[in-house]
């Protein structure tokens, strides 16, 4: 990545960039993206912007304004923005989910940097092997993604592409789960199971259990029940996409029950230092971010 600020616009002195979603209340991305600008010296401002499914088209519409560097895009939009932008990055069209806007030369560039961040994570946690080019390896390892909806869609493709042995979806509603399959399993020859029912999961060795739900962010419950998440090795790594509130029902069973677990802080911090990059085209400063994060 460039170190360079050629992508930023040189005739304005007060730029603005921000998350997209519905809410966006509970973000921490202010919290560390903010800190970051202010390291590197760009003098912008990141917002929270809320913004129901009727305004979408319109939020969508100012990021293309002098002074907006882009956005992120947040729960429930990841999806309904792809149509909205002028171009989209290969891997966010096989994801079919946006995660990061990029206002350049009065366009609109949509990416998805949750795949990628979510592998990065993954590799901080000790899981995968993470190579020389910044590719992270999961040969060897058995995925259960919790979930099929815009987070599951990036966490499946990234997981696939990082070659995991084996991925098992499972949702309540068999049918998406079944159509995620069939999609991963076009750019991908390994297994891929589907299921609706978590009574069925037959634990393997070196598994990931990856929630991609939102339950657990709003109430005390869990995407798996205690008794099967007791059937699993105590090598199996736990890993919960929610990060607000930092420890939810599914970590505290795992933690409980001995297995490794973690939340999705440094799943956050990695998306949010790509996307930086893409808005800016300089190196994002990780170890600031981290400490803001309070990683």
């Amino acid at each position: 990545m460039s170190t360079s600020n050629e992508r930023l616009p040189q005739s304005t002195p007060h730029l603005r960039v921000g998350l997209i979603g519905d809410p966006v209340i509970h973000s921490y991305s202010p919290r560390f993206q903010q800190a970051a600008l202010d390291a590197v010296g760009i003098p912008a401002h990141y917002e929270l912007w809320h913004t129901p499914a009727l305004q979408l088209v319109e939020r969508v519409r100012s990021l293309c304004e002098g002074n907006c560097l882009g956005a992120n895009v947040t729960i429930p939009h990841k999806e309904a923005v792809l149509p909205l932008v002028d171009h989209v990055d290969p891997l966010a069209e096989r994801i079919g989910a946006i995660n990061t806007i990029v206002h350049r030369d009065d366009y609109l560039y949509g990416y998805n940097t949750d795949a990628p961040g979510l592998l990065h994570a993954l590799a901080e946690h000790g899981i995968g092997q993470l190579s020389y080019d910044g590719k992270v390896s999961l040969e060897g390892y058995t995925a259960i993604l919790l979930g099929a909806g815009g987070a599951a869609r990036g966490a499946a493709f990234a997981l696939t592409e990082a070659r995991v042995t084996r991925l098992i979806i499972l949702n309540r509603h068999l049918e998406r789960a079944q159509l995620l399959a069939a999609e991963v399993q076009q750019s991908y020859d390994g297994p891929v199971f589907s299921l609706s029912d978590p009574t069925f999961l037959i634990p393997h060795a070196s598994s990931i259990i990856i929630n991609a739900t939102s339950l657990g962010m709003h109430e005390d419950a869990s995407p798996l029940p205690a008794e099967v998440l007791g059937r699993f090795n105590t090598d199996t790594f736990v890993y919960d996409m929610i990060y607000n509130p930092t420890q939810t029902h599914m970590l505290i069973q795992a933690r409980t029950m001995g297995l490794r677990a973690a939340n999705g802080l440094s799943m956050l911090l990695h998306q949010g230092a790509l996307s930086f990059e893409l808005w800016t085209g300089m190196a994002a400063p990780l170890a600031i971010m981290r400490a803001a994060l309070a990683l």
